[in-house]
């Protein structure tokens, strides 16, 4: 569970919200705000820092000075966010601090031991959450001296000894859990202590009578299904405070990356239910709308540009997007209007162009019986002039076979530039076209906003796949054309 404790640094960014003032004196803030006082002897005249989990990243909150007595003070009339903190004096001494509803509480730090010497008194939460993982870091390594024991142990005696330690500190760490969230229900506690627990995986069908081979495809689809549908069930995506976890964000993208079939058309969905599950807060919305938004926009899946587009139209182009101001929009719709005409899986626009000697050349009728690749260029592009060549060397293993043709689109007006260049590249195999007339409106019906690029069409002219360099290329040949070479 503090895995996530190890060697982090604090990330000392501006504040996500206004921060609050340290302050010493009066006691007009108790029970009304936060009241955090902090005592800390090793750490006269030095500052210390309050950093805040928010969205997978730690900020900045708020620094406390501490005194020439030790002691510091953090005031505000109003409460913190409820969350996961970080206490921080340096890149070697930090501790994770849970604030909940009760922010009344004073801290006591022997830097020399942490976490071990600290003391919470005044919030029963904080303290008790604080004591749970002390108590956690305690059952971990007597789990690893156990498991130590299995792996290397001689002796079935002592084996079966360590097992039954295992299995008894197993239930002490759920009894430990249970306790606490019993005690603080619907808190920042029981919250947090949720989202750490995976689902466990429930057989949606009885392999009893089948064989062994069949039992294991259903039972790996069984799993998949499962965790598809409920991984981050133990996730409220509509409490705010669950976006301000070390875990959240890291907890998504392994779900997104790790979880799910790594296909477009398998993940979209998932990922807009996700969006769908925050819309109980619009705070919440607005971070989960935005992550995804984040994540499809740098995704390498291919064909992700498809959820770039649902959530433009779901969400940011009619308006429910309401925080996106007009800059962000503008560069969504930019961006959108770019993919929306050539999404993997969508119909490739057929494209009149004219070849060498001025024809009429038509992208369907130049098709392939099951491919036809696609290729846009410019001679100047340097990409081009390396991807040329490769694209020549591949194509000779199959000019004779008619399931796969090259299309190649000359995107200049030059007519010298483009024969020098198909001579010098070798490039007579391909049907070679331009389009000096800007009559195809080739940019309006596929993404040319860099160069160079490679479309796949299959046999009903429909993008396959796009976007892609030679070597994947060839891959995908070998293997939809069942290819000897």
């Amino acid at each position: 569970m503090y895995a996530y404790m190890k060697n982090k640094i604090l990330l000392l960014l501006p504040a996500l919200i206004m921060p609050f003032t340290a302050h010493s004196g009066n006691n007009s803030f108790k029970n009304t705000g936060t009241d955090i006082r902090i005592t800390a002897p090793q750490l006269k005249n030095e500052d210390v820092f309050l950093g805040q989990y928010f969205m997978g990243k730690l900020y900045s909150k708020d620094t406390i000075r501490i005194d020439r007595k030790g002691n510091g003070r953090l005031q505000s009339q109003e409460k913190l966010p409820e969350g996961m903190y970080v206490v921080y004096f340096d890149s070697t001494r930090f501790f994770d601090l849970l604030i909940g509803s009760e922010q009344d509480f004073s801290v006591k730090i022997d830097t020399a031991d942490i976490p071990q010497s600290i003391e919470i008194k005044g919030s029963g939460e904080t303290a008790d959450f604080f004591q749970y993982t002390l108590g956690l870091i305690e059952k971990q390594k007597r789990a690893a001296e156990y498991n130590q024991r299995i792996k290397q142990g001689n002796d079935s005696n002592d084996i079966a000894a360590a097992k039954a330690e295992l299995d008894l500190l197993n239930e002490a760490f759920k009894a430990d859990k249970a306790a606490l969230e019993s005690k603080y229900p619907e808190s920042m506690t029981s919250l947090f202590l949720n989202g750490l627990q995976i689902p466990e995986f429930e057989p949606a069908n009885n392999y009893d009578n089948l064989p062994a081979g069949k039992k294991d495809s259903l039972s790996i689809m069984d799993r998949y299904m499962f965790y598809s549908r409920h991984y981050l069930d133990n996730f409220d995506f509509s409490d705010e405070r669950t976006f301000r976890t070390p875990y959240c964000i890291n907890t998504i993208n392994r779900y997104l990356n790790d979880i799910l079939v790594q296909s477009y058309d398998s993940i979209i969905p998932h990922a807009i239910d996700l969006v769908e599950r925050s819309r109980g807060s619009e705070e919440c919305f607005r971070y989960m709308c935005s992550h995804i938004l984040d994540y499809a926009v740098k995704s390498n899946i291919m064909g992700m540009d498809s959820l770039l587009v649902a959530l433009a139209d779901r969400y940011y182009l009619n308006g429910v997007a309401t925080w996106a101001d007009s800059a962000l929009i503008d560069g969504i719709r930019t961006e959108v209007d770019n993919v929306r005409r050539c999404l993997v899986g969508k119909q490739g626009h057929d494209l009149i162009a004219k070849d060498i000697d001025g024809n009429r050349v038509s992208l369907y009728g130049s098709a392939g019986d099951k491919f036809t690749v696609l290729f846009f260029y410019e001679p100047s592009c340097g990409h081009c002039k390396t991807t040329t060549p490769a694209l020549v060397e591949f194509y000779k293993k199959y000019k004779d076979d008619p399931r796969i043709r090259i299309v190649a689109f000359y995107m200049l007006t030059d007519r010298q530039e483009w024969s020098d260049f198909i001579q010098k590249n070798g490039m007579q195999d391909f049907v070679n076209v331009w389009d000096p007339d800007r009559t195809s409106f080739y940019w309006y019906w596929y993404d040319t906003s860099s160069t160079p690029q490679i479309y796949v069409l299959d046999k009903d002219n429909k993008i396959f796949v796009k976007r892609i360099d030679v070597p994947t290329l060839e891959m995908i040949a070998k293997h939809e054309l069942k290819s000897d070479i």
